[in-house]
Protein backbone atom coordinates (compact mmCIF):
# COMPACT_ATOMS: atom_id res chain seq x y z
CA UNK A 1 0.00 0.00 0.00
CA UNK A 2 1.03 3.59 -0.64
CA UNK A 3 0.59 4.28 3.47
CA UNK A 4 3.74 1.62 3.92
CA UNK A 5 6.04 2.89 1.33
CA UNK A 6 5.94 6.05 3.03
CA UNK A 7 6.70 5.27 6.38
CA UNK A 8 9.78 3.46 4.86
CA UNK A 9 12.65 5.27 5.32
CA UNK A 10 15.29 5.61 2.82
CA UNK A 11 19.35 5.59 3.72
CA UNK A 12 21.37 7.49 1.21
CA UNK A 13 24.42 6.38 0.54
CA UNK A 14 27.63 9.30 0.45
CA UNK A 15 30.40 8.37 -1.41
CA UNK A 16 33.80 9.78 -0.29
CA UNK A 17 37.36 9.44 -0.54
CA UNK A 18 38.94 8.30 2.48
CA UNK A 19 41.03 11.21 3.05
CA UNK A 20 37.81 13.38 3.24
CA UNK A 21 36.19 11.06 5.30
CA UNK A 22 39.46 10.89 8.23
CA UNK A 23 40.07 14.31 7.66
CA UNK A 24 37.50 16.76 6.97
CA UNK A 25 35.35 16.24 10.14
CA UNK A 26 38.26 16.93 12.33
CA UNK A 27 40.00 20.17 10.54
CA UNK A 28 39.43 23.36 11.09
CA UNK A 29 40.32 24.84 7.18
CA UNK A 30 38.18 27.63 6.04
CA UNK A 31 38.22 27.65 1.96
CA UNK A 32 35.78 30.28 0.92
CA UNK A 33 37.48 31.13 -2.16
CA UNK A 34 36.83 27.15 -3.55
CA UNK A 35 33.51 28.32 -3.16
CA UNK A 36 29.62 27.77 -2.24
CA UNK A 37 28.97 24.35 -3.11
CA UNK A 38 32.92 23.29 -1.78
CA UNK A 39 31.80 24.53 1.37
CA UNK A 40 28.67 23.06 1.66
CA UNK A 41 29.36 19.71 0.84
CA UNK A 42 32.64 20.27 3.67
CA UNK A 43 30.08 21.27 5.97
CA UNK A 44 27.73 17.79 5.08
CA UNK A 45 30.69 15.62 5.72
CA UNK A 46 32.09 17.57 8.61
CA UNK A 47 28.28 16.95 10.36
CA UNK A 48 27.62 13.56 9.00
CA UNK A 49 30.57 12.39 10.19
CA UNK A 50 30.72 13.84 13.72
CA UNK A 51 27.37 13.20 14.79
CA UNK A 52 27.93 10.12 13.88
CA UNK A 53 24.01 9.50 11.93
CA UNK A 54 23.49 5.94 10.18
CA UNK A 55 24.39 7.70 6.69
CA UNK A 56 26.17 5.15 4.68
CA UNK A 57 28.94 6.20 3.56
CA UNK A 58 31.14 4.04 0.91
CA UNK A 59 34.78 4.78 0.43
CA UNK A 60 35.91 5.69 -2.83
CA UNK A 61 38.88 5.90 -4.83
CA UNK A 62 39.07 9.20 -6.92
CA UNK A 63 37.71 12.22 -7.15
CA UNK A 64 34.24 12.58 -5.08
CA UNK A 65 31.50 14.99 -4.79
CA UNK A 66 33.85 17.56 -2.19
CA UNK A 67 36.45 16.96 -5.24
CA UNK A 68 33.84 17.95 -7.63
CA UNK A 69 32.94 21.59 -6.17
CA UNK A 70 36.12 22.72 -5.99
CA UNK A 71 37.89 24.87 -8.30
CA UNK A 72 41.36 23.01 -7.97
CA UNK A 73 40.08 19.66 -9.27
CA UNK A 74 40.38 20.12 -13.53
CA UNK A 75 41.12 16.97 -15.45
CA UNK A 76 39.82 14.63 -13.41
CA UNK A 77 41.93 15.15 -10.39
CA UNK A 78 43.40 17.35 -7.94
CA UNK A 79 46.01 20.22 -8.46
CA UNK A 80 46.20 21.62 -5.27
CA UNK A 81 49.58 23.48 -4.79
CA UNK A 82 49.41 21.17 -1.38
CA UNK A 83 49.51 18.43 -2.89
CA UNK A 84 48.02 17.00 -6.69
CA UNK A 85 46.16 14.08 -7.40
CA UNK A 86 48.97 11.61 -6.51
CA UNK A 87 49.96 12.53 -3.80
CA UNK A 88 46.00 12.97 -2.55
CA UNK A 89 46.24 8.85 -3.83
CA UNK A 90 49.10 8.06 -1.39
CA UNK A 91 47.47 9.90 1.77
CA UNK A 92 43.96 8.10 0.82
CA UNK A 93 45.93 4.98 0.36
CA UNK A 94 47.77 5.69 4.24
CA UNK A 95 44.68 6.07 5.60
CA UNK A 96 43.28 2.81 4.26
CA UNK A 97 46.34 1.16 5.88
CA UNK A 98 45.42 2.58 8.47
CA UNK A 99 42.33 2.42 9.59
CA UNK A 100 42.09 -1.37 8.21
CA UNK A 101 38.97 -0.91 5.24
CA UNK A 102 39.01 -0.78 1.95
CA UNK A 103 37.83 1.00 -1.56
CA UNK A 104 34.08 -0.17 -2.02
CA UNK A 105 33.55 -0.71 1.50
CA UNK A 106 30.29 0.55 3.49
CA UNK A 107 29.71 1.76 6.93
CA UNK A 108 27.24 4.28 9.06
CA UNK A 109 28.81 7.46 10.07
CA UNK A 110 28.66 6.13 13.25
CA UNK A 111 31.08 3.22 12.80
CA UNK A 112 33.15 5.39 11.02
CA UNK A 113 32.85 7.99 13.69
CA UNK A 114 34.47 5.51 16.25
CA UNK A 115 37.08 3.82 14.17
CA UNK A 116 38.34 6.97 13.41
CA UNK A 117 38.52 7.89 17.52
CA UNK A 118 40.12 4.45 18.15
CA UNK A 119 42.89 4.83 15.68
CA UNK A 120 43.36 8.41 15.36
CA UNK A 121 46.39 10.10 14.84
CA UNK A 122 47.82 7.72 12.67
CA UNK A 123 51.72 7.38 12.27
CA UNK A 124 51.69 9.82 8.92
CA UNK A 125 49.15 12.37 11.08
CA UNK A 126 52.19 12.69 13.66
CA UNK A 127 54.63 12.89 11.19
CA UNK A 128 54.12 14.37 7.74
CA UNK A 129 50.48 15.88 7.28
CA UNK A 130 51.08 19.71 6.00
CA UNK A 131 47.40 19.92 8.15
CA UNK A 132 48.44 18.86 11.35
CA UNK A 133 48.80 22.46 12.85
CA UNK A 134 44.85 22.48 11.70
CA UNK A 135 43.48 19.15 13.05
CA UNK A 136 41.55 18.62 16.35
CA UNK A 137 43.31 15.20 16.65
CA UNK A 138 45.68 17.48 17.94
CA UNK A 139 44.22 19.96 19.83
Amino acid sequence: SVKNMSAKRVVSTAKWRPHHIFCVPYLATNFPERGKTFNQTELNIKETIRSGTDTIIEVIEGVDELCQACPLCQDDGCQSPNGNEDAVRKWDKIILRGLDISCGERRTAKEFRVLIDRKAPLEFCRTRCPWKDQCAIFG
